[in-house]
């Protein structure tokens, strides 16, 4: 099986002080747009960000698209840094939650799907998803099995359990 390629990590942090969209939404490389949930959030992209930051009226942060903790706290950082010069919050310093790294590997075989069902106990519905849904409990995480051997692992908190777990799933598919 190929090591584990993180190709997203969702984390979170807290302004701990609210926050006006409105006026978020005039700094450059943001959307706030009515029509997206709305108008309840406002989003942070510029060209150097890994990947994106949501921005709640409640002060709350999401980034997605980075793809690592580092990535996902420089972003949360920059969006911080931002808010600040611009003066829309008091100053603070926030820490990156993760809260999901999603992650996509290949076993280098194809799958029975059909046989893998009945020998794990797991989701296998293929008129309504063409792969296996398989929960793992410790470590927790959701492997998502495609016939081609391509597996997609999400719902790991940091990257020794993604290994972990990564490593679960080659004796799941092995038993």
């Amino acid at each position: 099986m190929s090591e584990p390629k993180i190709v997203n990590v969702v984390a979170t942090a807290d302004l701990r002080q609210k926050v006006d969209l409105i006026q978020i939404s005039k700094l450059p490389h943001t959307i706030h747009d009515p029509e997206i949930y709305g108008g309840r959030v406002a989003y942070l992209k510029t060209p150097n960000m890994h990947g994106k930051v949501t921005i709640f009226p409640s002060g709350k942060l999401i980034s997605v698209g980075s793809k690592s903790r580092e990535q996902a706290q420089t972003d949360l950082d920059f969006t911080v840094e931002t808010l600040i010069s611009s003066g829309l919050i008091n100053p603070i310093m926030v820490d990156a939650d993760v809260r999901n790294i999603v992650a996509v590997t290949n076993v280098g075989r194809s799958i029975d799907l059909k046989n893998l069902a009945e020998s794990v106990n797991g989701i296998y519905e293929p008129e309504q998803f063409p792969g296996m849904i398989i929960k793992n409990l410790n470590p927790k995480a959701t492997y998502l099995v495609f016939s081609s051997g391509k597996v997609i692992i999400t719902g790991c908190i940091n990257e020794e359990n993604l290994y972990l777990s990564a490593k679960k799933l080659v004796e799941i598919l092995n038993s």
